[in-house]
């Protein structure tokens, strides 16, 4: 397993990499630590966080919610499953069972991956819909995977206007490697 991240490391490495101003990244995740979706410290210690920490911070952050909306961004990606779909208890563990989820696999193979693998992810592109709860994923094959609330439909846009935060594959990689593995 990596290190953990501080919570104030994490804020300055979104900065850095994403371009992401610390100035609103510090209220939303205030807002998820007072929601108990991120780990809080103790007196005199600093939140540390693990690498689903960072994911949800960063998805969180990059589908540009209202502050007062933070938290229902962040339960969101935890909820929104691959293509819609309805997921049973017995679906097969390959099957990434949310948004978060699926960022957080990718982190670790960041994280602890062969080098042809991560090169993979370099090229990626990850989109965060400000509008509505979407994260869809383009590989550099040019294939698209689409995670939306169950019961809803990934092919449809849900409205007039498409908007989103986009993170290249390049920085999601220097993000997580500079913050557990001290390599960007």
């Amino acid at each position: 397993m990596a290190d953990m991240a501080t919570l104030n490391s994490a804020l300055d490495a979104i900065e850095r990499h994403i371009g992401f101003p610390r100035s609103r990244s510090s209220g939303v995740a205030r807002r998820l630590l007072e929601a108990g979706l991120l780990p809080s410290g103790a007196p005199g210690v600093a939140p540390e966080l693990e690498q689903r920490d960072v994911c949800l911070l960063l998805a969180t952050l990059m589908s540009a919610p209202k502050l007062h909306e933070a938290v229902d961004h962040a339960r969101a990606y935890s909820a929104m499953a691959p293509g819609g779909a309805v997921l049973s208890p017995d679906a097969p563990d390959s099957i990434p069972r949310s948004a978060l989820d699926y960022l957080e696999v990718y982190s670790e193979v960041v994280i602890g991956g062969p080098a042809d693998a991560v090169d993979d992810i370099r090229g990626h592109r990850f989109e965060f819909a400000h509008g509505w709860r979407e994260l869809s994923a383009h590989t550099p094959n040019d294939t698209v995977t689409r995670f939306v609330l169950p019961g809803a439909l990934a092919s449809h846009q849900q409205a007039t206007h498409r908007i989103a935060g986009v993170v290249k594959g390049e920085a999601f990689v220097n993000l997580m490697k500079d913050l557990f593995n001290g390599i960007a």
